[in-house]
Formats: structure tokens, C-alpha cells, sequence
């Protein structure tokens, strides 16, 4: 095809031909030759097709198909050997009743035998019988390719039904099935759910309808649902022991779980390690389960499984796009359709044996390709005609096909077909490899991003989800599987888009940021696509408050990204990390103003001397790792004070800085008492301690990886560990949020800005700046003054997004970020332990929640909607969910990854929790059901 069309003439083309196909106004024959003759410039059809615009154009087009079609009908004459009655482009078909004069079975016979079918069947398929064989099967599919082509309408009477089936046309037309059912593994990627990509592998690749796993951590996964459930191993222990490392049928034998799985016409089992998985088809139909063993293709197979297993389990605890895991599901898809090639293999045979006997023999021929013998070519000889064909592959495969003669028109057309389909599926194998590496370069690519759609005008890729700037800057709009009008709005793009496109096969831009490239193929039009190139999307080089500003935008963006793409986390604790410039909480008239912050309760003291600071803490084996566990000594005030000085000793603050042993004890017992007074459940001095030692834990780690040997000098050390004893002292057990809505006095202090960091940071201090618990005279206050309220000030929770955001992007090892980092993470300390501990946590926390709600509620005040029906198990579990898996995790996770992965075990730690959530959530879903 000479590329003399616009490419809307191409696209519209295209589409048209297929909605009159898929409508049933042309058959398929009709459609492919439709296309043919638009591909080889039919002068007659291009004539017509100038005139697309015209209203009527739909109808001219039927009109010339069908005008062509009369033609071929003519020249069929009655000596020629006609089409199987199969073959739905007959001319023939659809004249007369079946039941005429030359019918040698009546309809009361056929009836009847269709009665009896239909009752061994049943009996069959109730009782599990073996009778239900290969050869048996392979015989009722043709009988049901057959059924399905029948006319509504009778043959003429001088036709027998039946007579015999076209096999070269049905191996055609199973090509072309096959090749479209494993075309579009990509297209998958730009799908916005990991479970609907699953879904969607398993439909494509295995051609099943459902699927379920059974992981003995995280339960049963049951794809229908999109959900894990509890599950009860002993009940089905015996069954599950059955299960083998290979792919087999589910038996009758299996009795809990057939019956388990009974609303499934076939179930297909397969055992990996410690986890079962069984692969639902409502009917039977082909698929490469049926053939891992006679073709080799279990590794595919088990390859697909295990990444099913872990993007399912994965998505549980973390939230990531298909894109992201982009190159493993290009592997998978490109290695399933490398397999598939043994479908059509079984396909050819099957039909084969519809008029031939079959004997299948693997080659010992390394690397042979197709090729035919004879037996005997000599039309005169009665010997039994045979051929053998021997299929190309790495152990090539040979059947011998008893009764294909290749003097006879019929079966040498038949051997060409083969010859023929199997090379050109070998070529689509190798271009789809092609394709992927293309596909699997602009994943990785952060700079260029790449939009292709194929030649009815319809999104086929996406490298990546579109950047909000270029976006803004083309008007783009994501639509999956969208027409590329419906996607790109930018009027000057579609115009270039659109432009004639005679001789170019790749258009320039030079003052543009994209180019345009058309996909063709032997000269025939196969789409488009276009790719955003670096110099749009790399950061330009701004001024650092201009770098602010714009990170601040993205984690605007991507919170308003997270709520659009998650609803099932709107209304829960992520609201309460909304950075402050885009919240915009409404005041009601308050009623009365609350006395929360003159509360004033004692609680008892714990003094102590210098000598007994000194002496070893109990859990002193812990205290240089996360197993140290607060709840252990939360009633031992002496001890907590002896973990804090033992920390400062570890880093050698004691001797550096001369500290004041007997001024420090005063402070800490202040400090106790500032954190303890209001008797919060969760924001006292046991968090307190916990966050300081984590922030040691993190940093001694840190200083340990010889990169950040010497990142951190003793002030900025001494001003992260004690930012981490004090950032919450003084806490009212209520947000910022309370505070600004109650018009309090620390609200208007601070102006509403991080009104409670300000306030913990301010109370240190001044505790400090007493003369008694002065400890720190011996250093530049100063210095040590702004890097402790800068620490305190990043755990503010509205500092979330931009802090996550700003360390990502800190490529000079920033220390102000880094350390704010560090204490940030170590406020979810709790969170990161191990579940009895986080749960433990969760509760307290959750507590104070529950009592400002209410208080909310008395005031008049605008209540937060995370915050209601804490009590309720469900409403629990969905907003610990959500805070987990989008707040604590991802944080967890980049700190980890800047330190080498030394918070792995922290990030395992937290999956589990999700997990336990999660399952806490199940339990009460069922409880209420």
C-alpha cells in the first residue's frame, strides 16, 4: 500500500470495516477482502472511498461488497468442487428447509438422535465418566463448529448436510483467532488496577474465565470477589495433599473442593511451593493447560502463577500501577504467545482428524523446518496415500496425515494452508519480540513517554501514566482503549496527527517536543504512534523556592490522583495528611470553647539522682535495635529515663558535650511530666521515648553504610535524638486541625501553621533554657535551636507528602532533609513493629480520635469524617488500611531504599499488618453477613 491517504481516511476506514463486521451486515471474508483491496490501492474501492464524508457512504460500501460477492456466486459453476457448508461465506446456504426430498434422515430421526446425545452427555459429564476421551472431544468441537455455522435458514436441496468440512478455511480462520487473542498483551498495561490486569492475563493467556489461590499467610484469594477470606487449611487438608507440582484436572475425588468449585465446568489445579491455584473455566476450551506436558510449556505457566501471587499479595500492602511491573508482564505475555504456537500445532492436528488419521512422532531433526513427504505421488498407485508434516520448534514436531494425498487439489491446498499459516505465525512471534524490547525501552525511560494506537484510531500503549504537565500542556485525556480524538484535544496536534502523510514514514518536529511515527508493514498501514521526547519532560532548571513550588504541586497532584484512583480511602485518616495550603476546613459558630488546653491533671513523678541515671537499663540488649519494645516498661518510669541516658551515652553526648548529669535529670523528669499530665493514650512519653530511639536505631545505621560515613556531625545528632524525645511534649491529644477550628490559643500563636509542632518545639526549649535543666550549656544553642525546630516542624502530619516528596528529589544529601526524614519516620515507629505491638498502637491512637470526634460534636465544630465509627471494627480496619498502605509504607520503603534496604524487616513488619487489618476486616464483614 502506497500511503496516499490521509491517516483519518486510513483510521476511519478501518473502523468502519469492523463495525460492519462485528454488526453482521459483511461476514469476515468479506471484511479481510474488504481490506485486502484498500491495502492494494483497488482503484474502484479508493474511487468510493473518496467520497467517506457523504452520509450514505455506509450503505455504498454494503452495496459494493455485496456487488462483489454476486460476481463470485456466478462464477461458481456446478462442476467446480464447492466450500464446505461450514464455511459461513457460502453462497449457498440459506434457500430451503434441511428436511427436502433428497434428506435421507427425517426430522422425527434427527430428533431423536439429537435426544439421545443430549442424555449421554449429561450422564457423561454428572458422573465424571472416563468415556469423556481426547478423541471424543476433539469430535464433539467439530460437532460444535459445525452447529454454530448453521444457517438460520436451510441449504438447497441438492446439497446433503454435512457433506465435509473445509479444514483449510477453518485453520485460517483459527489463525487469525489465535493471533488476536495474543496480539494485545501490552494493551494491559494501560490498565488502571493490578487485580484487572490479572484477570485479564489469565483470560488472555490461559484462556480461563477465573481463578484462585490459597496462600497459607494471606488466605484465599478468589479473583470473582477481588478479595482474600479466611480459610480453613484442616477442612480441606486431604484434598489439598492431592494437589501436584503439575497441571491437572480437579476430580470428583477432591470432593470438598469440587464441590467447592462446582459452578465451574472445567477447574485446573497446580501446586507452587506452599501456595494452590486452580484456573476456572465456565465451558471447556483450548488452552496451554491442556498441553504443558506434551508441548513443554509448564515454565510459562508457572512463570504467570507466581507473578499473579505476588502483584495480587503485593497490591495488598503497597499501591503501584501495571507500568511499574510493565517489563515482567511484557516477559510473561511475549513467552505465552512463543507458546501458542503449540495451540494452533493442536489445532491443526484436531481438524486433521476430523477427515484424516493422525500419528504423531517428535522429530529428532534439530531446527528443521516444514516439509512434506509422500508416499506415493503416482495418481495410479493404490497404496494408502500419506504425508508427513513436521512443524518447526526447538524440538521440531512431525505428524504423519494418513489419506493426504497431494494430488488431489483439495488436500495440496490444505498442506499449502499449513505451510503457509504456521511460517507467517512463526514471523508474528518474532515481530512480537521486536515489539516488546521497543515497548519495554519506553517503560524504563523517565524522560520520553509514548502514546501508540493501532489502525482503527484506538490507544494500544501507554508507556506510562501521563504527567500532569503534559497533560496540561497537549490536553491529554486518558481514556483506556480510547480513540486517539477522544484522547488528544489539542487542536494543533491533531492537525499534525492528521496532515497527508504521502512518502513520510517519520515526521520531524525540530521545534516541537514530540514526534509522530506511522507503524507500516509491508507497505501496509498498521497505525500510529507518538513520542514525548526528554526535552518536555526533564526538569528545567530552576531556582530552588521555584523547585519547591513545583514538588509541592505533585504531591498536591498525586494525593488528588490517590483519592480519584482509590475511593475506598476517601473520608478515612489519609484526609489528616492533606499539606495545609489545600485544606480548607469550614468553622462553624462554636458554642462553647473547650477547656482542653487549661486541663491540668497530676500524675506522679518519678525522681531520681545522677547514680541511678547510670545504671543499665533493663532491656540494654535492645537498645541498638528495633526489637526494644516500650510497652515492656511503660509503667517504669525509671527505666524509660535510663534507656534515654543510655542512648545519649551510646553517642557519646555525655563526654562531648559535658552534659550536666544532675541538670539533665530535672529535665527529663519535666519532661515526663509535660508529656504525661493529660494521661493521653497514645501521644505521652512513651512515644516519646519509642520515636527517640528509633531515630537512633536509623541513624547509627545510616553512619554505618560508609557513603553517610560523615553526614552527620554531633550537633546536627544531638538535635535529631532529642527532637525525637520531645517533638509531640506538651500534645493536647487533638489535632492541628481542633486546634484551629476551636480558635485556640496556640492556633492563634502560630498563626495555624504546624500550631503544635510549634508549641513542642517552643516547650523544650524553654524547659532547656531553665537555669536547673539547662544541660546544654556547653554547645552553640544557636546552631543546635534551628535544627531542632526544623526536625519537630517535618512531623507535622500536613508536611507528609512535600517531605516524601522533597527527599526523593534530593540528590545533594540535603541533612536538613535527610534528618527530617529520619524523625518523620520514626513518629510511625509503633506502626513499623511487629502486629501485636502495632495493633496496640493503632488502638490507643484511634482513642484519641474517637474522644475529639465527640468533643467536636459537643463544641460545634466541624468533625472530622475519618474520625466517626472508630468503635466499629470494619470502619477501623478500612481506615488503618488506607493509612498503611499510603502513608507508613511508602516512607518506610524510600528511606529503606536510600539506606540499602536496612528497614526491610520494618516494611515486612508493616505488610503484615496491612494483612492483619485487612483480615480483621473479612471477619467482621463475615460476622455481619
Amino acid at each position: 500500500m502506497q500511503i496516499c491517504q490521509t491517516l483519518r481516511s486510513c483510521i476511519n476506514f478501518h473502523k468502519l470495516v469492523q463495525e460492519l463486521c462485528d454488526q453482521g451486515e459483511i461476514n469476515f471474508k468479506e471484511k479481510n477482502r474488504l481490506k485486502s483491496e484498500f491495502n492494494s490501492n483497488n482503484e474502484e474501492l479508493l474511487y468510493l472511498i473518496e467520497d467517506m464524508d457523504n452520509q450514505n457512504f455506509r450503505q455504498h460500501l454494503i452495496d459494493y461488497v455485496k456487488a462483489k460477492h454476486q460476481v463470485l456466486k456466478i462464477a461458481n459453476s456446478p462442476g467446480i468442487r464447492r466450500k464446505s457448508l461450514l464455511s459461513e461465506s457460502s453462497p449457498l446456504i440459506g434457500r430451503r428447509s434441511v428436511f427436502s426430498k433428497e434428506s435421507k434422515v427425517t426430522e422425527e430421526e434427527l430428533l431423536n438422535y439429537i435426544k439421545q446425545l443430549r442424555e449421554a452427555l449429561v450422564e457423561v459429564y454428572q458422573s465424571r465418566s472416563n468415556a469423556l476421551t481426547l478423541l471424543v472431544q476433539d469430535n464433539l468441537k467439530s460437532l460444535t463448529q459445525f452447529i454454530s455455522k448453521l444457517p438460520t435458514k436451510s441449504p438447497q436441496p441438492s446439497l446433503i448436510l454435512l457433506q465435509e468440512t473445509n479444514i483449510a478455511d477453518d485453520i485460517e480462520c483459527y489463525y487469525k483467532q489465535l493471533k488476536n487473542q495474543f496480539l494485545n498483551t501490552h494493551s494491559l498495561l494501560i490498565n488502571d488496577s493490578i487485580v484487572s490486569v490479572t484477570s485479564n492475563l489469565v483470560n488472555n493467556l490461559l484462556n480461563c474465565d477465573e481463578f484462585t489461590f490459597i496462600n497459607p499467610q494471606h488466605g484465599i484469594y478468589e479473583s470473582v470477589k477481588h478479595t482474600f477470606q479466611i480459610f480453613n487449611h484442616d477442612e480441606y487438608l486431604e484434598d489439598l495433599i492431592s494437589i501436584t507440582t503439575n497441571i491437572n484436572l480437579l476430580t470428583e475425588n477432591q470432593s470438598k473442593l469440587f464441590e467447592m468449585f462446582s459452578q465451574y465446568g472445567r477447574t485446573y489445579t497446580l501446586r507452587v511451593q506452599d501456595e494452590f491455584f486452580f484456573y476456572h473455566q465456565k465451558i471447556q476450551k483450548d488452552s496451554l493447560l491442556n498441553l504443558t506436558l506434551e508441548y513443554n510449556c509448564f515454565q510459562e505457566i508457572l512463570m504467570l502463577t507466581k507473578l499473579i501471587s505476588k502483584s495480587i499479595i503485593e497490591s495488598r500492602v503497597q499501591q503501584f500501577s501495571p507500568i511499574q511491573i510493565g517489563n515482567m508482564i511484557l516477559d510473561v505475555g511475549v513467552e505465552f504467545v512463543r507458546c501458542s504456537k503449540y495451540l494452533f500445532i493442536n489445532q491443526i492436528i484436531n481438524l486433521l482428524r476430523t477427515k484424516y488419521n493422525i500419528e504423531k512422532a517428535e522429530s529428532e531433526i534439530q531446527g528443521s523446518y516444514t516439509s512434506i513427504q509422500s508416499t506415493n505421488p503416482s495418481p495410479s498407485n493404490k497404496q494408502v496415500k500419506f504425508a508427513k508434516i513436521q512443524f518447526k520448534d526447538a524440538l521440531p514436531i512431525e505428524i504423519t496425515v494418513i489419506g493426504l494425498n497431494l494430488n488431489k487439489k483439495e488436500d495440496l491446498q490444505i498442506y499449502k494452508t499449513i505451510q503457509n499459516l504456521y511460517n507467517k505465525y512463526l514471523k508474528f512471534i518474532e515481530l512480537t519480540y521486536d515489539r516488546i524490547t521497543f515497548y519495554k525501552y519506553f517503560i524504563k525511560s523517565k524522560d520520553s513517554i509514548m502514546l501508540e494506537f493501532d489502525k482503527e484510531g484506538k490507544l494500544a500503549f501507554l508507556s506510562r501514566p501521563i504527567p500532569p504537565s503534559l497533560s496540561h500542556e497537549f490536553q491529554l485525556n486518558y481514556i483506556h482503549r480510547g480513540y486517539y480524538y477522544q484522547i488528544i484535544q489539542n487542536e494543533k496536534l491533531l492537525q499534525e496527527i492528521e496532515q497527508h502523510l504521502e512518502n513520510q514514514w517519520i515526521i520531524q518536529q525540530n521545534e516541537q517536543l514530540y514526534e509522530i511515527f506511522l507503524k507500516a508493514r509491508n507497505k501496509k498501514f498498521k497505525g500510529f504512534a507518538i513520542i514525548f521526547s526528554e526535552g518536555f519532560l526533564q526538569t528545567r532548571s530552576l531556582e530552588l523556592e521555584a523547585k519547591k513550588i513545583k514538588l509541592r504541586q505533585e504531591a498536591t497532584q498525586y494525593l488528588t490522583n490517590l483519592e480519584y484512583n482509590n475511593p475506598e480511602i476517601k473520608n478515612t485518616i489519609l484526609s489528616f495528611y492533606m499539606p495545609s495550603s489545600i485544606q480548607a476546613p469550614k468553622v462553624l459558630i462554636k458554642r462553647k470553647k473547650s477547656r482542653m488546653n487549661g486541663f491540668i491533671e497530676t500524675v506522679q513523678i518519678n525522681l531520681m539522682d545522677p547514680q541511678s541515671l547510670e545504671i543499665e537499663p533493663i532491656y540494654m540488649n535492645h537498645i541498638d535495635s528495633f526489637e526494644f519494645n516500650i510497652f515492656k516498661i511503660e509503667n517504669n518510669s525509671i527505666e524509660k529515663q535510663r534507656m534515654v541516658y543510655q542512648i545519649f551515652q551510646r553517642n557519646n553526648f555525655i563526654e562531648i558535650f559535658d552534659i550536666d548529669k544532675n541538670r539533665m535529670c530535672e529535665f527529663l523528669s519535666e519532661l515526663e511530666y509535660r508529656y504525661d499530665k493529660r494521661r493521653n493514650p497514645f501521644h505521652n512519653y512513651n512515644h516519646g521515648v519509642n520515636v527517640m530511639h528509633s531515630c537512633h536505631v536509623i541513624m547509627n545505621k545510616m553512619l554505618s553504610l560508609k557513603q553517610y560515613q560523615d553526614i552527620f556531625d554531633y550537633i546536627t545528632k544531638l538535635a535529631l535524638i532529642l527532637g525525637g524525645l520531645c517533638h509531640d511534649v506538651g500534645h493536647t491529644g487533638r489535632t492541628n486541625y481542633f486546634e484551629i477550628n476551636n480558635l485556640s490559643e496556640k492556633a492563634i500563636r502560630y498563626h495555624d501553621k504546624n500550631v503544635l509542632e510549634q508549641y513542642h518545639a517552643a516547650t523544650a526549649l524553654k524547659l532547656l533554657l531553665r537555669e536547673r535543666m539547662n544541660f546544654l550549656k556547653n554547645i552553640d544553642f544557636r546552631s543546635f535551636r534551628e535544627k531542632f525546630i526544623q526536625n519537630i516542624i517535618f512531623t507535622d502530619k500536613a508536611e507528609h507528602f512535600n517531605l516524601l516528596k522533597f527527599f526523593e528529589a534530593n540528590n545533594e544529601k540535603d541533612i536538613k532533609i535527610i534528618t527530617g526524614m529520619i524523625i518523620h519516620t520514626s513518629d510511625f515507629t509503633g506502626g513499623s513493629a511487629k502486629w501485636p505491638i502495632s495493633k496496640e498502637w493503632s488502638l490507643r491512637v484511634n482513642q484519641e480520635f474517637q474522644s475529639q470526634y465527640e468533643e467536636e460534636g459537643r463544641l460545634g465544630l466541624p468533625q472530622q469524617s475519618f474520625m466517626k465509627d472508630l468503635h466499629k471494627m470494619s470502619v477501623l480496619s478500612k481506615s488503618e488500611i488506607g493509612f498503611y498502605k499510603f502513608i507508613v509504607r511508602p516512607l518506610y520503603v524510600s528511606l529503606s531504599n536510600f539506606m540499602d534496604n536496612q528497614l526491610q524487616d520494618r516494611v515486612d513488619n508493616i505488610d503484615e499488618t496491612i494483612i492483619e487489618w485487612d483480615l480483621l476486616s473479612s471477619q467482621d464483614n463475615q460476622q455481619q453477613c
